[in-house]
C-alpha cells in the first residue's frame, strides 16, 4: 500500500462524502487550497457553486469571448465533449496533482448535479447552458438533443425525458474521456465506474460495452484503495457498489462475495434467525418469527434526520411489525429493541436483502425472508435516501398480499411525490446514493403504473405512461383494454412529431406485425438501432425462416451483445438450419451471460453431439444436470454420453437419477424406467478386466457401485427379464452364485407368466432363451459350494453390499436339488407350450435339453 499524501486523503474524503480525517492543505499552494475548497463545497452539496467556481469557468469557458476559435466551433457543432476535452488539456497543462483534483471535482459536481435532477431531488438551480460560453446559451434545445445522442451506447437509446442529460455528458467527458489527464488521481477509476453505471441505467437495455467498462474500472480500482484499517467505511462502500453493479447486470453469483467483503470491512455483525413473537392483534400465543439481529462496530450515534413520509398499515388484524418477546440476548438487546446501525451497515443489509431475491424463487417464502432485512433498516431512520430505498423494498414486498397491497401502492406514490420536497439536505441525499439500488424518479413512476395495472386500474396506469412518454407500456395498456386501434393511432400521432424515430417504427411494426417497419427503423438509424433487428429476427423465427432469423440476430448482437434471449433464439434457429458452428457460438454466449441457463447447456450438448464432439457434449450436459437436477430426460442424455466416454461412475449416478425421477412419476410405465441396454454395457465393461475407464483405471474398480445400483433397481423393477439377466451375469462375476441363480429364476418367471407366452412365437422364443439360461445355471453353478453371505451393512461411512462380507457358517451347495429343478423347469415349459408349438425346432430343443439333464442324473 502506497503512502498517502494530502491529495489522497482529499480524494477519499470526496468519495465518503464527509471528512473523516479532517484533511487540510499541507502547504500554502493556491492550487491546493482551491482543490480543498472545491471538495468542501461538494461535501456540503453545493454543486452549483462548484460549477460556477473560477476553475469551472476556466474549464467550461463560461466567460470566453464569442470570437474564440473553440467557442465558435462549439456553436457550430454543439459538441460539448470535444470542446471540454480541448480545454481540459490546457487546464491541466501544469500536470500538477492539485489541478487534476480540481478537474475531477468539476466532473464529480456535474455527475452529482445530474443525479440530483433525476434521482434524489430537490430541483437543481442551474443548468449546463448557463455554464457554457454566452454564444451557445440560446441553443439550449439543440444542446439537449446533442447530449441525448451522445449518451446512446451500442444502439440503445436514453429515456427521452431524462432531466439535464448534458450534465452527465459533461461528467463522462471529464471523468472517463479525459482519464489520462487524471492519472495521479487514485480514485479516478472508481468515479469512472460510478459515471458509466449511471449512464447504463438510462438506457432502454443494458449495454455490453458499458458493462465491460464498469467492470474494468472496478477491477483497476481494487489496486488503488487506501489502507483498510484507516478507511473501513470506504472499503465497505466500494464492495457494496461493486456487488450492486453485478446485481444490476444480473450476474448474481458474483454479488454475495462482494457483500460479504463489505460486511467484513465494516465489521457488521448480523444474523437471520427466529424469535418468539406475534403477527396479529388478536394472537394469544407466540410463534417463531424471522428477524435480523444486527449490530454495528462501535457506537452508531442516534440521529434525528428527517425521513420520507412513512405510511402506517392501519389493518384491523395485522400488526405494523411483529411483536417479539422480551427475552434479551447476551448484549442485553431484544429482537424488538436493537441498537442503532451505521448508515453503511444499513446499505449492506439492503444489499443482502437483494441477494435473497437473486438466489431464491419468486414465491411467498422468499418475501418472508426478505422482509426482516427491511424492517431492521426501517427501525433506524438515519439517512433520507437509504430510508427511501427500504420503504421502496417494503412496498415491493407488500404488493402481493391482500392486506398490505393498499399501503404498498400509496407508499410508492408518496416516494414519488417526495422528490421535490426540501425537507432533507442535498448532501444527505447524495451521501449514499451509490450504495443503494435506487431507481430514477421516472422508473419509480413506471413501477407505480405497473402497480396500478396489477390492481386493475389500467386506465390510471395508461395516464402515467403517456405522461412519461413510455409508449411501449402505453401500447400494452391499450391492448389490455382491447383497444388496438387507439394504440396504433397513438404511435402514428407520435410519428408525426418525430417521423425518424426508430423506436416508434418498431412499435408500429409490433402492432401491425409488419416486418417492413423494422427494416425502416433499421434504415433510419443507419444500422445502429439493434432493437429493429431483434424484432425482425423474432418475426422470421416465428415464420420458420431460420437463415433470415440468424442474419437478423447476428446484426443486432453485433451492436449490443448483452441479450441472452437473442443469443438463445439465434442458437435455436441455427440448430434448425443445421449451422452447427453458429449454434455453438450462440449457446456458448448464452451460458457466458447466464451460467445457470440449463436449456442453453442442453442445446449446446446436442450441437456438440451432432459435431461428434463427445467430450464437449459431456461437459455441457454435466452443467445442464446441475441446473435441472430433477429432469430425467437430461440425466438420460448424460448417461448415454458418459457410457460412450467410459465415465462409468457418472453413468451409474445418472441412471440412479433417471430411476428416481421416473419411479414416482404418474403414468410412467414401471418396466421402462431403466435402460437395459446401457446397463448391459456397464455390466460387460465392469466384468471385463481388460477394459479401462475414462481415467485409464480398470473398470472393475466400479464393481461395488454397480452392485449397489443393481440392488436398487431390482428391488423396484420386477417385470424386466433382461434386467435380471444382467444382474445374474454381474452376480456370477462377483462369485455370488446363489444370488445369480436367483436372478436367472426371476428372469425366467417374468417370461413364463407373460400373457402371450403360449400364443406369440416371439414371446415363446424369449421364454425358451431364459429357460435355457436358467437350466445352464443350475448345471454349472448348482453343485458349487458357497458360504452364506451377510446382508448389506454400513461400516463407518462406507456401505458394504451383500457379497462383500461372508458369514462364519460353513459352505453349502448352491442348489442341492439342482437336477430336479432343471428337469421341472423344462417339463413345465414343454407342457404349457405343447398345444401351439409342438414339433417346432424350439420346442424340440427343450426336449433335447431335458434328455441331457436326465442323462446327467
Amino acid at each position: 500500500m502506497t503512502v498517502e499524501n494530502g491529495m489522497d486523503s482529499l480524494e477519499w474524503t470526496l468519495l465518503c462524502g464527509k471528512d473523516h480525517h479532517q484533511a487540510t492543505p499541507s502547504s500554502s499552494c493556491q492550487a491546493e487550497s482551491d482543490a480543498f475548497a472545491l471538495v468542501s463545497l461538494l461535501v456540503a452539496g453545493k454543486y452549483s457553486d462548484v460549477l460556477r467556481s473560477e476553475a469551472a469557468c476556466s474549464l467550461l469557458g463560461t466567460n470566453s469571448a464569442a470570437t474564440d476559435k473553440d467557442v465558435t466551433l462549439l456553436a457550430e457543432s454543439l459538441d460539448i465533449q470535444q470542446f471540454v476535452k480541448g480545454r481540459a488539456s490546457l487546464f491541466t497543462s501544469e500536470n500538477a496533482p492539485e489541478r487534476q483534483i480540481q478537474l475531477l471535482c468539476i466532473g464529480v459536481a456535474s455527475l452529482y448535479a445530474f443525479l440530483q435532477s433525476g434521482w434524489t431531488g430537490p430541483l437543481l438551480d442551474c443548468n449546463v447552458v448557463s455554464l457554457l460560453p454566452e454564444l451557445v446559451r440560446e441553443k439550449e434545445d439543440d444542446l439537449r438533443k446533442a447530449a441525448m445522442v451522445a449518451l446512446v451506447e451500442d444502439g440503445e437509446e436514453v429515456y427521452p425525458l431524462t432531466a439535464t442529460p448534458a450534465f452527465l455528458v459533461l461528467a463522462r467527458t471529464i471523468i472517463v474521456d479525459c482519464a489520462d489527464l487524471l492519472k495521479d488521481c487514485r480514485s479516478g477509476k472508481w468515479w469512472q465506474a460510478r459515471c458509466l453505471l449511471t449512464q447504463q441505467k438510462l438506457l432502454d437495455n443494458p449495454s455490453d460495452s458499458l458493462k465491460n467498462a464498469v467492470y474494468e474500472a472496478m477491477d483497476a480500482q481494487t489496486e488503488r484503495l487506501p489502507d483498510l484499517d484507516s478507511w473501513r467505511d470506504l472499503h465497505a462502500r466500494f464492495n457494496v457498489e461493486r456487488g450492486l453493479a453485478f446485481h444490476f447486470h444480473e450476474e448474481n453469483h458474483k454479488t454475495v462475495h462482494c457483500f460479504t467483503a463489505a460486511q467484513e470491512a465494516s465489521k457488521l455483525e448480523w444474523n437471520l434467525t427466529g424469535a418468539l413473537g406475534k403477527r396479529t392483534k388478536f394472537q394469544t400465543f407466540e410463534v417463531s418469527q424471522l428477524v435480523v439481529l444486527a449490530k454495528s462496530s462501535g457506537d452508531a450515534a442516534e440521529t434525528s434526520a428527517p425521513t420520507p413520509k412513512t405510511l402506517d398499515l392501519n389493518d384491523d388484524t395485522l400488526l405494523e411489525t411483529p411483536s417479539f418477546t422480551a427475552e434479551a440476548n447476551a448484549a442485553g438487546e431484544t429482537a424488538s429493541h436493537q441498537s442503532n446501525l451505521k448508515v453503511i451497515d444499513q446499505c449492506i443489509l439492503l444489499a443482502f436483502c437483494l441477494n435473497v431475491k437473486n438466489t431464491n424463487p419468486s414465491d411467498g417464502l422468499t418475501t418472508e425472508e426478505m422482509l426482516p432485512y427491511v424492517r431492521r433498516v426501517l427501525e433506524n431512520p438515519n439517512n433520507w435516501m437509504v430510508h427511501t430505498m427500504a420503504l421502496l423494498l417494503r412496498s415491493r414486498l407488500e404488493s402481493h398480499k391482500s392486506r398490505t397491497v393498499e399501503r404498498a401502492c400509496f407508499q410508492l406514490q408518496a416516494l414519488v411525490d417526495q422528490f421535490a420536497l426540501e425537507e432533507s439536505s442535498v448532501a444527505e441525499r447524495m451521501l449514499h446514493i451509490f450504495s443503494i439500488e435506487l431507481p430514477p424518479k421516472w422508473e419509480m413512476e413506471r413501477e407505480l403504473g405497473e402497480r396500478f395495472i396489477s390492481l386493475g386500474a389500467t386506465r390510471s396506469a395508461l395516464d402515467i405512461f403517456e405522461r412519461l412518454e413510455m409508449w411501449e407500456d402505453a401500447i400494452s395498456c391499450y391492448q389490455m383494454l382491447e383497444q388496438p386501434k387507439k394504440a396504433e393511432a397513438l404511435v402514428l400521432e407520435r410519428l408525426k412529431i418525430t417521423p425518424r424515430s426508430p423506436k416508434l417504427h418498431c412499435l408500429l411494426g409490433d402492432i401491425r406485425a409488419d416486418p417492413e417497419q423494422y427494416q425502416l427503423a433499421w434504415s433510419l438509424s443507419d444500422g445502429r438501432y439493434a432493437r429493429a433487428m431483434r424484432s425482425l429476427g423474432a418475426h422470421h423465427f416465428k415464420r420458420g425462416e431460420w437463415t433470415q432469423a440468424i442474419e437478423s440476430y447476428h446484426r443486432a448482437l453485433a451492436i449490443n451483445s448483452l441479450f441472452e434471449n437473442s443469443w438463445f433464439v439465434m442458437g435455436c434457429a441455427a440448430m434448425r438450419a443445421e449451422e452447427w458452428d453458429t449454434a455453438v457460438r450462440a449457446f456458448s454466449r448464452v451460458v457466458s451471460i447466464d451460467h445457470e441457463n440449463g436449456e442453453a447447456w442442453t442445446n449446446l450438448a446436442s450441437v456438440y453431439v451432432r459435431q461428434k464432439k463427445k467430450r464437449e457434449a459431456w461437459r455441457a450436459l454435466r452443467e445442464a444436470v446441475r441446473q435441472h437436477y430433477d429432469n430425467p430426460k437430461i440425466w438420460e442424455n448424460y448417461m448415454f454420453t458418459s457410457v460412450d466416454l467410459g465415465e462409468f461412475q457418472e453413468a451409474m449416478h445418472a441412471m440412479e437419477r433417471v430411476l428416481e425421477g421416473r419411479w414416482d412419476k404418474a403414468g410412467s410405465p414401471k418396466d421402462q424406467i431403466v435402460d437395459v441396454e446401457v446397463l448391459d454395457i456397464l455390466v460387460t465393461a465392469i466384468t471385463d478386466p481388460s477394459v479401462k475407464d475414462a481415467s485409464g483405471q480398470p473398470a472393475t474398480k466400479h464393481a461395488q457401485r454397480l452392485g449397489t445400483l443393481l440392488n436398487s433397481i431390482t428391488s423396484k423393477v420386477a417385470t424386466q427379464p433382461a434386467l435380471f439377466a444382467c444382474a445374474a451375469r454381474f452376480a456370477r462375476f462377483r462369485g455370488l452364485f446363489r444370488k445369480a441363480l436367483d436372478y436367472r429364476l426371476k428372469a425366467y418367471r417374468c417370461m413364463l407368466h407373460h400373457p402371450q407366452m403360449t400364443d406369440d412365437e416371439r414371446v415363446f422364443e424369449l421364454t425358451v432363451k431364459r429357460a435355457m439360461e436358467l437350466v445352464d445355471a443350475y448345471v454349472e453353478d448348482g453343485p458349487k459350494m458357497e458360504a452364506p453371505r451377510m446382508a448389506s451393512a454400513v461400516v463407518g461411512e462406507d456401505k458394504i453390499d451383500e457379497g462383500d462380507v461372508k458369514s462364519d457358517e460353513p459352505e453349502t451347495m448352491v442348489c442341492k436339488d439342482w437336477q430336479y429343478q432343471a428337469r421341472m423347469t423344462l417339463k413345465t415349459l414343454i407342457g404349457r407350450t405343447k398345444t401351439n408349438f409342438e414339433d417346432t425346432p424350439l420346442h424340440d430343443s427343450l426336449k433335447e435339453k431335458l434328455q441331457e439333464i436326465v442323462e446327467l442324473s
